[in-house]
């Protein structure tokens, strides 16, 4: 009982910041001025386009103290199922590879078919822009 007590203080005292379970933030660090700001339509769904999983107002200040998180771009659909594509064709060489016995040697139209894959799935993977040409 005397236990559950302690634990409740120990909520109280760490919960008046608005989060539980979460210590005290020093004084310097506390946000305490309110800024409030009027959005028309267009303007509140460009900010939900851009904010992603951050709230308003989190976001908001993020983007005003230029501290915003790097965007990644979306995954292109076509790009990933090539992608997975390349790393199956991949996977079947190498299972194929496995197989031989220890002691027979790759042959050049293996050596060529895993070399090709290997560059393919590198080509997909790396923009095109910054690639070297082949020399």
């Amino acid at each position: 009982m005397n236990n559950d007590i302690n634990n409740h203080n120990d909520i109280i005292r760490l919960s008046r910041r608005g989060k539980f379970h979460t210590d005290k933030l020093p004084p310097d660090e506390i946000r305490s001025h309110c800024v409030s700001v009027r959005l028309n339509e267009e303007e509140l769904t460009i900010l939900d386009s851009k904010r992603g999983q951050y709230k308003k107002g989190e976001w908001l200040r993020m983007s005003s103290l230029d501290k915003l998180p790097p965007v990644l771009p979306e995954i292109n659909r076509e790009a990933w199922i090539k992608l997975g594509s390349l790393s199956q064709d991949l996977n079947y060489l190498l299972n194929h590879l496995d197989k031989k016995s220890p002691d027979s040697e790759l042959t050049r139209t293996e050596l060529f078919a895993l070399r090709r894959q290997i560059k393919t799935l590198r080509d997909h993977l790396i923009p095109s822009t910054f690639l070297e040409p082949d020399r």
